[in-house]
């Protein structure tokens, strides 16, 4: 029994610091923000994840590039590069095309930015 006391204790104060501080999640989805952007066999959308004003995922959505080049751009660090970053922040950091992989993590870099500049626009707004 001893050892379930701190365990609600504990969980008692972590109630309470999550009503007093909640976490704030807003997810962008590119797909029917931005339309006209392609890679090299279409649509590249993707989602970006802000956990309290920082990204902290940005994932690809459905898309039809060629599996092999995706891999690439994936591997490259692409996805992660702006993890814990504003959208203000993410906004300033060059993000290079992937060798190899030009058109599809081009359209993937104009989706990511597009749907900074859209969280930006969201907070400046509130």
């Amino acid at each position: 029994m001893k050892k379930a006391i701190p365990f609600f204790v504990t969980a008692g104060i972590l109630a309470v610091l999550l009503a007093a501080n909640p976490v704030k999640i807003i997810t962008i989805d590119t797909t029917n923000l931005v339309k006209n952007v392609w890679g090299y066999n279409g649509l590249t959308p993707v989602s970006i994840t802000l956990t309290n004003g920082k990204i902290t995922e940005i994932v690809p959505l459905k898309n039809d590039e060629d599996p092999l080049y995706f891999k690439m751009v994936t591997e490259s660090g692409l996805f992660t590069k702006l993890n814990g970053k504003t959208p203000e922040e993410a906004l300033k950091v060059n993000l290079d095309a992937v060798s190899g992989a030009t058109y599809s993590s081009e359209g993937i870099i104009k989706n990511i930015r597009a749907g900074l500049k859209a969280a930006a626009d969201s907070v400046k707004v509130r």
